[in-house]
């Protein structure tokens, strides 16, 4: 089959691969598309090393179950599936109480082992949900707005509450989205100097569109005595993100991180202490309330696939990811 190798930072190749075989309890996916994240960004650029080199990257996917290992009923042939990254062991003390994302045995889909920037990978039929009614495009986005969930699910923002969402990319324009369902006072987009997205922004739910250097004004204008905001969201994918979002944040708020640059992370310990605030991380999330949402129409998901590259042509693709101008590039393999 053919695949894209990551070998190392900026060395990415497609190459024909040995095509894998599903084992006990596993299946066989064919892709149909998939989506470039920013933790495939980071493997790329060097910055987050993945469990293994070389690797096939991609965990955003889309595709047909092709065929079934033993102890898989075969009516799942055929079916239109996407999958969970994290295949847990079942067994340990996490996946006993419910925190199989965090068990220490798990395999990684395209982190630890190989994913879905190929024309095939196997995945354990328990990490497979349907996704009928779905189009391609849709089924490999649920991944990343599961992650969303999974911020509101640990730490929901205050109903009628005083939200930002810093940065524009992929997850804040997601972000900005399921905020709008929990009915905030004010919700407001701060981007970079002369971003491009800051009307996609807009368009999705944000109520001011603002950027770094105009969101102290806004501040002062609409949180209580100009001290902050009750909930910030954290979607830079910029090591600086997180030192923003403390200063945004109010005394005794929230600061939901979401970014994964793999880089340190230099912030005001002291206004963190002072505050009072809390940040909260969170990444994987659950699957259905995320097919929910797109499937109702909820969430849009469409817009923000600002391009599509075939597996060929998959070191441009990866490039273009990484300009402003893009929000999601996606893969078209099948």
């Amino acid at each position: 089959m053919r695949a894209a190798v990551l070998h190392g930072p900026r060395d990415l190749r497609v190459e024909d691969v040995p095509t894998p075989r599903p084992g006990p309890g596993e299946a066989l996916i064919r892709v149909k598309e998939a989506g470039i994240c920013g933790t495939d960004k980071a493997f790329y650029r060097g910055t987050y090393r993945p469990g293994k080199l070389p690797i096939i990257p991609g965990h955003e996917v889309a595709g047909v179950v092709e065929a079934v290992g033993e102890g898989v009923n075969e009516s799942w042939v055929g079916a239109r599936v996407t999958s969970e990254i994290n295949f847990a062991c079942g067994r340990c003390w996490f996946c006993r109480n419910g925190m199989y994302t965090h068990c220490p045995y798990r395999r990684v889909l395209g982190i630890t082992v190989d994913g879905g920037f190929a024309e095939y990978f196997v995945a354990p039929v328990e990490a497979l949900h349907r996704i009928d009614g779905l189009t391609w495009a849709q089924g490999a986005y649920v991944e990343p707005l599961a992650a969303v969930v999974e911020m509101i699910q640990m730490q929901p923002p205050p109903e009628g509450g005083r939200v930002a969402v810093i940065g524009t990319g992929n997850m804040g324009l997601l972000s900005i989205q399921v905020l709008r369902l929990h009915a905030p006072e004010v919700l407001v987009a701060v981007t970079r100097p002369g971003s491009p997205k800051a009307g996609m922004a807009k368009e999705l739910g944000a109520d001011i569109v603002t950027d770094t250097g105009g969101v102290w004004s806004i501040v002062k204008e609409v949180t209580p005595e100009g001290a902050g905001f009750d909930y910030v969201v954290e979607t830079t994918g910029s090591p600086q993100g997180l030192d923003l979002a403390v200063k945004l944040v109010r005394p005794r708020g929230v600061i939901a991180a979401k970014s994964t640059h793999g880089a340190p992370v230099s912030f005001d310990y002291t206004a963190l202490v002072v505050k009072e605030a809390r940040i909260v991380g969170s990444r994987c999330g659950p699957f259905e309330p995320a097919i929910r949402l797109i499937r109702e129409g909820l969430v849009r998901v469409d817009p923000l696939i600002t391009s599509k590259y075939s597996l060929e042509e998959a070191p441009r693709a990866i490039e273009a990811a990484m300009r402003r101008d893009q929000v999601k590039v996606h893969l078209l393999i099948g």
